[in-house]
């Protein structure tokens, strides 16, 4: 935290701002150490001033666990008898006026604030300037300190545990749910061994059939039969780093339509993984596994990127657009950068394809943290 702090005040510094004000929860969390893994409509905002002050502001039944958990000493609560976003707006004020130096350049969240919000600060604060800093952040999060990756190896780990239990849980006539259910209480057992000081939220998926076509549907109680195609979906999360591994395959033998998509999916993913390495530019891996299932004839199914990068993914600023592995990326992989790659076909009447493993990309190649069979169920 303390590296993370000093390297964020050096960009501030840099670009001559005097107080960064941050919203999201995952950048709080970032700079602040208070994992708010779910706010329940109570925000949490931190401040930090070019000087190396800072405040964090959340509710009052927040206030243990900002105690608890940040390194900023300076906490400031509202309650729920207060309006939210004018109470959190006068305490910004606050700390502002009790800074020795006039705060004028502020930084802010500006690509993800509420207009609504940015309206009430410009309001409260007619003669500063807001700039955009959350670039900045976004520069620091992409690489991976030691002791994040110790947290998403961790978490990789325990994938594959609630890949296994997933698959012991598979039976004619099982549902959705009955078997997520026994993935995720598997997972959470491991974690209590594997690390038992980290609070979770994590969750899986289990989709049959149809159902595959939507990768984020959510488990119901449909009922598993022989020949159903199977999307595998288990996602362990720990303080709000989240891991995934992600299978598809046929509960019994494959028909000919099926053993086709799934030859095409396997040898996108398994060439994608092969190009994962240090200097590869992200745009290049994605056209790749575009160009291999284009040649399979599956070009007009597919629906999204080859893969994204890992790390905090609590709310809104979950998704770190540097690391998406798309056409529009020209970005360079670099050591300690964690990505999935999960290229995918979404078929009609037939069902959705994927396969998803991260990799860890390390000083001259990578490693495949995730690595589980493939080939499941023939």
């Amino acid at each position: 935290m303390q590296r993370r702090v000093s390297l964020f005040q050096e960009g501030l510094d840099a670009r001559d701002i005097d107080v960064a004000l941050l919203h999201t929860a995952d950048n709080v969390y970032y700079v602040s150490g208070v994992p708010l893994l779910s706010d329940w409509g109570r925000p949490m905002w931190t401040l930090i001033r070019q000087d190396g002050q800072a405040t964090i502001i959340g509710a009052m039944l927040e206030k243990e666990n900002m105690e608890a958990y940040s390194w900023i000493k300076d906490v400031r609560v509202y309650s729920d008898d207060e309006n939210v976003w004018q109470t959190i707006i006068g305490l910004v004020a606050g700390f502002l006026k009790d800074s020795t130096t006039l705060c004028r350049r502020i930084g802010i969240e500006h690509g993800l604030l509420p207009l609504s919000i940015f309206d009430g600060l410009e309001a409260a604060f007619p003669e500063a300037e807001f700039l955009e800093i959350g670039d900045l952040l976004a520069d620091m999060r992409i690489i991976k300190s030691d002791e994040e990756l110790r947290l998403l190896r961790i978490g990789a780990d325990l994938a594959k545990i609630g890949a296994s239990a997933f698959i012991e849980a598979l039976n004619e006539n099982a549902s959705e749910l009955s078997v997520v259910t026994h993935a995720v209480a598997e997972i959470d057992r491991a974690l209590a061994a594997l690390c038992p000081e980290g609070a979770t939220s994590s969750y899986a998926y289990c989709q049959v059939g149809d159902h595959t076509l939507t990768p984020h549907l959510h488990p119901t109680g449909r009922r598993i039969k022989r020949g159903d195609l199977i999307a595998l979906n288990v996602f362990p999360v720990i303080w709000g780093y989240w891991m995934e591994l992600e299978r598809t395959f046929v509960f019994g033998e494959p028909t000919a339509a099926q053993e086709k998509a799934l030859n095409a999916v396997n040898q996108a993913f398994e060439q994608g993984k092969t190009a994962i390495r240090p200097g590869a530019r992200m745009s290049d891996i994605d056209n790749l596994t575009r160009e291999i299932l284009n040649r399979y004839g599956y070009g007009d199914y597919i629906r999204h990127g080859t893969g994204h990068s890992h790390g905090i993914m609590i709310g809104a600023a979950g998704r770190e657009e540097q690391g998406e592995l798309r056409v529009y990326n020209p970005n360079h992989l670099k050591p300690n950068m964690v990505n999935s790659v999960e290229p995918g076909i979404y078929i009609p009447d037939l069902g959705g394809f994927r396969q998803s493993d991260v990799m860890l990309i390390t000083e001259d190649s990578a490693i495949c943290i995730t690595d589980f069979p493939v080939n499941i169920g023939r």
